[in-house]
């Protein structure tokens, strides 16, 4: 049994064209049968303290406080890419039979306290380069807990993204870290 999420507008198809993401397009958001204990696990994903919702938080905090116009854009760019995985990511819960609201695998809601704000241009992107390791470790791992091979190739997908994150924002610390 194939399910697919409700809101078929970002069902696999192209990434999001901002050049923060890579070109290959995203796999359907399909499930072989519905599965909470596999939403639950998304949850994490989509709004647990390493999660999208919090690297979209992040990122946009940093684009505000950055005088610079070219880090300006990278967050800006990066965040996008990240509100797209966060609506795959949802789209995968429901079609899965779980809730995507803001709340992570233990039941609490998305709050501000997750966000790292930093204090100076290196040691938000150096954050902002761990929050992508963090994400992509977390998402392998929830990869070994998921035998849907739709949601395995989803997560992979994503991963990929978040590997060029990293380069992109390495390039970036490079730059102002020699300053």
């Amino acid at each position: 049994m194939r399910r697919s999420g409700r809101g078929d507008n970002h069902q696999g198809g192209t990434n999001d064209g901002n050049g923060y993401s890579l070109p290959e397009p995203y796999p359907p958001v399909e499930v072989t049968a519905p599965n909470r204990y596999y939403a639950r696990i998304l949850l994490e994903d989509t709004s647990g303290k390493v999660s999208e919702l919090t690297a979209i938080a992040q990122y946009s905090y940093h684009n505000f406080v950055f005088a610079q116009s070219d880090l300006r854009e990278l967050l800006h760019g990066i965040s996008i890419t990240e509100m797209q995985h966060l609506e795959l990511l949802s789209r995968a819960i429901q079609a899965l039979g779980g809730d995507p609201r803001y709340r992570g695998y233990d039941g609490r809601y998305w709050n501000g306290d997750l966000v790292y704000y930093g204090s100076d241009i290196v040691d938000r992107i150096t954050a902002d380069i761990a929050a992508e390791k963090l994400a992509i470790q977390q998402y392998q791992y929830h990869q070994s807990l998921i035998a849907d091979p739709n949601i395995q190739n989803l997560l992979e997908r994503i991963i990929k993204d978040e590997l060029y994150h990293i380069t992109l924002f390495q390039k970036a610390l490079i730059k102002y870290n020699n300053k």
